[in-house]
């Protein structure tokens, strides 16, 4: 065996070097665990599609205010082609959401970068309309009536509970 001593000369030249350097170790801070779980869950979740409460909050600027005052966006569920959305709407707006599918679709997925390929509509009695009563001023006859009435009662708190109760009954107003 023979020694190559330019190889070894070398060597030398290159071990002096290294201990006259000295090197600051680089310091490089561990990655957080939540960017590692995010980024293997992407593709999972990207197919498993939006979370309904993600989509109740941003319906309206999702489908617009007409299409939202209809419909709600109750679950996503799976299917062999892709994701199916379930919306509550009412009976008779089911034709108009069947006819806007493909629209409500398209502007979902591109929302919430999924892949929704159907639409289930879930049909149900349409809300129950609140009657709203416009409360009149009471004129200054019903008010000195009123008061009039109630001049009888000692107690103060109840006097005042009396005339604003008095007052809701004349004026038509309804609490709650």
């Amino acid at each position: 065996m023979t020694i190559d001593w330019d190889q070894r000369e070398k060597e030398r030249e290159a071990e002096a070097r290294l201990a006259q350097t000295r090197t600051i170790p680089v310091y490089r801070p561990a990655r957080p665990m939540g960017a590692a779980v995010t980024r293997a869950l992407r593709p999972l979740l990207k197919n498993a599609g939006p979370a309904p409460e993600t989509l109740q909050s941003r319906w309206s600027e999702i489908v617009g205010l007409r299409l939202a005052a209809i419909t709600e966006p109750v679950r996503v569920s799976r299917a062999k082609d892709g994701g199916v959305l379930h919306l509550r709407v009412t009976s008779a707006a089911a034709p108009i959401i069947q006819h806007a599918k493909d629209h409500i679709l398209e502007r979902v997925n591109l929302a919430s970068g999924s892949k929704i390929t159907s639409l289930k509509l879930i049909q149900t009695a349409p809300p129950k309309q609140l009657n709203l009563v416009i409360p009149r001023p009471l004129t200054p006859e019903q008010r000195e009536a009123l008061v009039k009435h109630l001049a009888p009662v000692q107690n103060r708190a109840i006097r005042n509970a009396l005339a604003q109760l008095g007052e809701a009954v004349l004026t038509g107003q309804r609490k709650g």
